[in-house]
């Protein structure tokens, strides 16, 4: 039964990546036929592994990312699907995060998850640099080191299994499903089960003076978490240089202090002299047919005073419509 399901999946993933395209300019109606098309094959390819993971738990395959990176997928999780499925993860912070980096920089990835953006970092420097890749989770942070092993980037990437948070102590973590396991957070009252107790402490407690010192970028995306590590960063932001640039993910409607605004959590980097840009990151899996259409961050002049569900942002001191 395995071996059917592995062929049937892995026949989807083959026609999924003819349906593809690597064209930078696609017309929307040429979107629209190939959205179509891909709608019942990755709906009834979702149905079966979620049906499979029910009865047998999830199912291991092999990916290899469009920078060149192999992974161990565990199928139906959301992220490792469309990474086997696509070849790659949110493709305009993908083509970001590449452009960004140059020789002699540190990434930071608050968040780290399996290591996507860990490792495109890493094969980005390709040993100039430093890449920081910190997981709060301690069973994700055992598949974020399988990553590195798997691509023998160890020696290349420092890992940190703690939370980035407002100040140092203990949090409670909270675990995703096995559908989504990169909705582990800290955050209460979303009803998923406990992981335990961990260590949490400011940015600028988990990083080395080298580090912080040549930060370029750092990445945040914590699941409703942001608002304490935005909170934590102002000894970061101190010492770090000025050009340094944050890519975050806002989740209003999981923050619980649920009269907080975006601009509230993002006054104080504006006061440091932030501008705000909105990057593109659309989720349908439709949208990852033309993963070359990338956008760039747009110029963001007033954030929403009311809650969002999501905001992904880049914050810049570069003043531009356009990053």
């Amino acid at each position: 039964m395995e071996r059917f399901l592995r062929l049937v999946i892995g026949a989807c993933r083959a026609f999924l990546r003819l349906l593809a395209t690597n064209r930078s300019r696609v017309p929307w109606y040429e979107k629209f036929v190939r959205a179509i098309v891909l709608v019942p094959v990755f709906g009834a390819m979702l149905v079966l592994l979620r049906l499979w993971s029910l009865c047998r738990g999830p199912l291991e395959v092999e990916a290899t990312a469009c920078y060149g990176a192999q992974f161990r997928c565990q199928l139906p999780d959301f992220i490792q699907t469309y990474l086997y499925l696509f070849g790659v993860w949110e493709p305009d912070m993908t083509d970001f995060i590449a452009g960004r980096l140059q020789d002699g920089d540190t990434f930071v990835d608050v968040g780290a998850n399996i290591g996507y953006h860990t490792l495109l970092a890493a094969k980005q420097l390709k040993g100039n640099g430093r890449v920081v890749a910190i997981e709060s989770s301690p069973k994700i942070y055992r598949l974020l080191q399988e990553s590195l092993t798997e691509n023998e980037l160890t020696s290349s990437v420092r890992t940190v299994n703690q939370a980035a948070a407002e100040a140092v102590g203990t949090l409670q973590l909270y675990s995703g499903p096995d559908k989504n396991i990169g909705l582990s957070t800290t955050v209460s009252g979303r009803g998923l089960p406990s992981e335990g107790e961990i260590p949490a402490a400011p940015l600028a407690d988990l990083l080395q003076p080298a580090e912080i010192e040549t930060a370029r970028l750092v990445k945040i995306d914590v699941e409703g978490a942001e608002v304490a590590v935005l909170r934590g960063m102002k000894e970061f932001l101190d010492q770090c240089p000025s050009q340094v640039e944050i890519l975050v993910e806002l989740s209003p409607a999981w923050w619980t202090d649920r009269s907080l605004t975006p601009h509230e959590v993002l006054q104080p980097l504006i006061d440091a002299g932030f501008h705000v840009y909105e990057i593109t990151n659309n989720l349908w899996p439709w949208r990852y047919l033309w993963p070359a259409e990338v956008t760039r961050p747009r110029r963001v002049r007033s954030l929403p005073d009311k809650r969002v569900n999501r905001l992904d942002l880049v914050l810049s001191r570069v003043e531009a419509d356009w990053l």
